[in-house]
């Protein structure tokens, strides 16, 4: 390895050249420089200096190109084979500097024209030749190390650069997809040969390098060359260059069908063995209650004192069966999701107003802090009811004196959501294991209120579903905090959620879809010009015509502020253009009858699915682009 200018006091240069007195000429035009000094030595021919770089180490070598036994880049390529690590800088003539150009681009250093050099340039063309080789040499061995690495690790590796192009196709990747890495690299990832869903890979990129942070990719379809249909679980994750911009991608994953299967199996054996349980233990509830309600004849005091415990157990046998159900259903990925804009401070109200009396028969004070100004979100509203309950429900069973206080706080593009409690807390050590099933802390041994250990774990696959974010903050003996964040959805957001499942859909059936977004051109000044009231029931009408004439339960519209945007799938791009014709023909009766604000211009435009883009935000950017029909 090359040492550092500033770890030696002499550097050892081999000359090789034929002229008999320019060795006495380079010693003396060095003399004068002592930091560092120069030790020269020299051949007067290739092959002798071939020995003496094949004996002894030299930190540079000074070569002219014309020698008695060797002549041009021949006399460079050897003395290079020979000392593959050692900088060399070509001595030429002028006359013969293409010559030298030719020897930098195959790996000398720098060149010299014989004549023209002092002892300080000569001393700085060497120290920054060595200082460049060092250099390079350093970097050729950190990317020898990289690709060990990477071709090393266990898991797929795909480099892809910000235009889509393959830089890095790793083993795994050859061997999950029976494609060999020199057909793979340089290709655009669309067309290296996978058949995979490359919308939902691209739409991925595009929101990877515009948060500029990791994204998850769940459940990538993928066909093998045999036909069978398998799944995939990748982090895009991007590489920054200086400008802090992504520079590359890389997809790190793994086949994750065996583990899909594997969990598959479990779920539906939780799920069948669950629903088995439900019809006995009804009727056994049922018997019971019969017996304890005096039905079947009269019992005593330790009868019903038995009766009444055995009612209990089947009531938290049923909890336990009804949230296997549920965490079976999370974990499969089969539990379905009615969405809508709901007000989160409005939720939280009904949640404090069904434990009120909850908290005031245990001597609890219950809060709750609501935003001023109404907060939606876009969920479900039963699930994110479940969760408020798990929560409140835990904090109110753990706390003995005190309060329990619900919150909700705006944060921008996020709501933050918490129950706090006063009640005896979790060890730091069992934190992080809380919203594992089965796992219960801080629970008093003996009679009193049992848990299923399964809410927790709930909560999180709920939020988490929701693409949220849950988490407890907790000391033992100081009560608990636990928060859940959930994405303040815009109508944009929501729209491109939607489109983006349907591009899935589209990929997976080969089917078109097509894009319409209706918008008011010039919002701005209509918004300046125009009263509130009557600009909102402008959008109102719009929003009414353009619903009004979908037809198929998939075809959807969303409105924002001054769009309205509709995703059509298995729709050509032509029978699209027909229905935002007829909506266009009807605003304009509309405007000729006059219940239409004058100076509002409507235009739309549209895109379609494969032939302008695979990607959502792809077909939104250019859905958005100047031009297109006019009401």
């Amino acid at each position: 390895m090359i040492a550092k200018m500033t770890e030696k006091s002499c550097l050892r240069i081999l000359l090789i050249e034929d002229h008999t007195g320019y060795p006495d000429l380079l010693r003396d035009i060095l003399a004068e420089e002592s930091h560092p000094s120069y030790e020269i030595e020299s051949a007067s021919a290739l092959k002798s200096g071939l020995d003496r770089l094949g004996k002894d180490p030299y930190d540079a070598v000074l070569l002219d190109l014309s020698l008695s036994d060797s002549q041009g880049l021949n006399t460079f390529s050897a003395v290079h084979a020979k000392a593959p690590f050692t900088p060399i800088v070509i001595l030429t003539g002028q006359d013969d500097q293409t010559l030298a150009l030719d020897a930098l681009r195959n790996g000398a250093q720098d060149y010299l024209v014989k004549g023209k050099v002092d002892g300080k340039i000569l001393a700085s063309v060497i120290r920054f030749a060595i200082e460049r080789k060092r250099s390079e040499v350093l970097l050729r061995k950190y990317n020898t190390q990289k690709e060990q690495i990477l071709s090393s690790i266990t898991s797929i590796l795909i480099g892809v650069s910000p235009e889509g192009v393959i830089t890095h196709w790793n083993p795994m990747a050859e061997f999950t997809f029976g494609i060999p890495a020199i057909e793979a690299l340089n290709r655009h990832i669309t067309l290296c040969g996978v058949s995979w869903d490359i919308s939902f890979i691209m739409g991925a990129m595009d929101e990877c390098r515009k948060k500029g942070r990791p994204v998850r990719l769940d459940d990538v379809r993928y066909e093998r060359s045999d036909g069978q249909e398998r799944l995939l679980g990748f982090s895009l994750i991007p590489i920054r260059g200086e400008s802090d911009v992504a520079s590359e991608f890389l997809l790190f994953g793994a086949d994750i069908t065996a583990r899909k299967q594997i969990d598959q199996l479990k779920s539906e054996f939780i799920s069948t063995v669950s629903h088995e349980f439900r019809t006995p233990l009804a009727i056994i509830k049922e018997g019971i209650s019969q017996v304890l309600d005096g039905i079947c004849g009269e019992i005593n005091k330790s009868q019903k004192e038995t009766l009444t415990i055995s009612l209990q157990a089947i009531d938290r046998l049923t909890r336990l069966v009804d949230g296997l159900l549920d965490i079976s259903r999370i974990e499969a990925g089969h539990i379905e999701f009615k969405k809508d804009l709901i007000d989160i401070g409005q939720l939280v109200r009904e949640i404090h107003v069904a434990f009120q009396a909850r908290a005031r028969n245990k001597g609890l004070v219950l809060k709750s802090i609501i935003p001023e100004t109404p907060v939606s979100i876009y969920a479900d509203k039963d699930k994110i009811i479940q969760i408020f309950t798990n929560l409140t429900g835990n904090a109110l069973k753990f706390t003995e004196k005190g309060y329990v206080e619900i919150a909700v706080t705006d944060k921008g593009e996020t709501v933050e959501c918490s129950v706090t409690d006063t009640g005896k807390g979790i060890a730091k050590e069992d934190l992080s294991k809380v919203f594992d099933k089965f796992q219960q802390f801080a629970r008093a041994i003996g009679p009193g209120e049992k848990g299923t250990g399964l809410g927790l774990a709930i909560c999180k696959g709920l939020v988490e579903a929701h693409e949220g974010r849950i988490w407890l903050e907790s000391m033992l003996g100081s009560g608990t905090r636990a928060v859940f964040t959930l994405p303040k959805h815009k109508a944009v957001k929501i729209f491109k959620d939607y489109l983006r499942y349907q591009l899935r859909e589209s990929a997976k059936k080969d089917t078109p879809l097509s894009v319409l977004a209706f918008r008011i051109e010039n919002f701005d000044l209509v918004n300046e010009r125009v009263r509130p009231d009557k600009l909102a029931l402008f959008m109102d009408l719009l929003e009414q015509m353009v619903k009004k004439n979908l037809r198929r339960q998939a075809d959807k519209a969303v409105r924002d502020d001054a769009s309205i945007w509709v995703v059509l799938p298995a729709t050509q791009k032509k029978d699209a253009v027909s229905v935002a014709g007829r909506i266009l023909q009807i605003l304009n009766e509309e405007h000729d009858g006059g219940s239409v604000e004058a100076g509002i211009k409507v235009a739309y435009r549209c895109v379609g699915f494969p032939e302008d883009g695979t990607a959502e935000s792809i077909l939104m950017d250019k859905a958005l682009r100047s031009g297109g029909e006019y009401a």
